[in-house]
């Protein structure tokens, strides 16, 4: 089989069936209010680069999967998964905006307020966001016990979901505890979260997906060391694309990250290189919800003045060493996903969004 990154026909398949989901899950007679779940249905309808979505069919087919209808499914419960997990992270995160539209809880909020509801309009968006986020979860749990597969597939390949999930949840509440702390926190720490939050759901879980959903029992350790590495990769990029990017390439306000106060290699980088007076000024500036435009502007300014874009930039390049290394090892997947998964990590060192 041919596999490719970027499998146009693939990605159209994927939104195809995700369209269809929504129109069966809007029709569902216990949605009373329907403004939440038009809200999720929205958010994972805008696209995205169906990155995770792709991986875990390409990676069904690897392992000896044969049935298109569970490729697809598969790629349609992590579509689902990380739309769950995006919502919730938005909140988090206090995100205005995801994939070129308004956050969920932004949107839902909005909602209340042009229809006048009772209470806080603010409130209302978080808690239903909140809700939508579960039914999420649910869902692409639902969607996986239907899939056409053995019970004994599904019951394996559900379980790995779900422990995997939890381990990017686990990487989640560091995340935010590290934000939070006035302990110091070291950089193996950040790497620690970085490989459970995002190496997991983004490379590592679409991968072991694909393969439990054809029958395998666990994933290659070539393969498990490949998705730490290159999701390790894919989050530093997006750290540094999250800072120093265009909003109106990447779809996400270029702000948030330094409003949050987000503890990135970046920012724990600079924290500590700067002279003192410069240090004190980013601090301040860092997790201030107020800070102005021009405010976060100086913070990329110090951030870049202590060298820690060129310091990421050399922690991602140890992380895809690593990948490409892992990949000159045998696995048990289709020899010609090898290649598959260099260019996988290609697109994911140069990417700019």
């Amino acid at each position: 089989m041919a596999y490719s990154v970027r499998d146009q026909q693939l990605i159209n398949s994927i939104q195809n069936d995700l369209e269809q989901f929504v129109t069966k899950w809007k029709q569902q007679e216990s949605i009373g209010s329907p403004e939440p779940i038009d809200t999720f249905c929205d958010v994972l309808l805008r696209g995205g680069k169906r990155l995770r979505g792709m991986l875990a069919a390409q990676s069904y087919y690897a392992h000896g999967g044969k049935d298109p209808e569970v490729a697809i499914g598969a790629a349609r419960i992590f579509e689902i998964i990380q739309t769950s997990l995006l919502v919730v992270d938005d909140i988090a995160d206090r995100s205005l905006l995801r994939r070129g539209g308004a956050s969920a809880h932004i949107r839902i909020a909005e909602f209340a307020r042009s229809h006048n509801l009772r209470g806080s309009a603010k409130h209302y968006g978080i808690a239903q966001a909140m809700n939508v986020a579960y039914a999420g979860l649910h869902k692409s749990t639902t969607e996986l016990l239907c899939l056409a597969v053995s019970d004994e597939t599904a019951r394996l390949a559900c379980l790995r979901f779900h422990e995997n999930i939890l381990t990017t949840i686990n990487g989640q509440i560091d995340d935010l505890y590290n934000e939070m702390t006035p302990e110091s926190v070291s950089e193996q720490t950040i790497e620690s979260v970085i490989k459970r939050k995002t190496a997991y759901y983004t490379i590592f879980s679409p991968l072991e997906l694909g393969a439990s959903l054809a029958g395998k029992t666990e994933l290659s350790p070539a393969l498990s060391n490949y998705a730490v590495h290159t999701g390790s990769v894919f989050q530093i990029t997006d750290d540094i694309i999250s800072t120093f990017g265009k909003e109106d390439e990447t779809g996400k306000g270029n702000n948030d990250d330094i409003r949050e106060g987000k503890l990135t290699l970046l920012t724990h980088f600079a924290l500590e290189k700067l002279e003192q007076s410069q240090r004190k000024q980013l601090r301040a500036i860092l997790g201030n919800s107020d800070a102005s435009d021009e405010d976060c502007e100086e913070a990329r300014r110090l951030i870049k003045l202590s060298g820690a874009i060129e310091h990421a930039k050399s922690r991602s390049h140890f992380h895809e060493t690593s990948a490409r290394a892992a990949l000159e090892k045998k696995t048990d997947a289709d020899p010609e996903f090898t290649p598959y998964l260099r260019d996988l990590l290609d697109f994911i060192v140069t990417r700019n969004t």
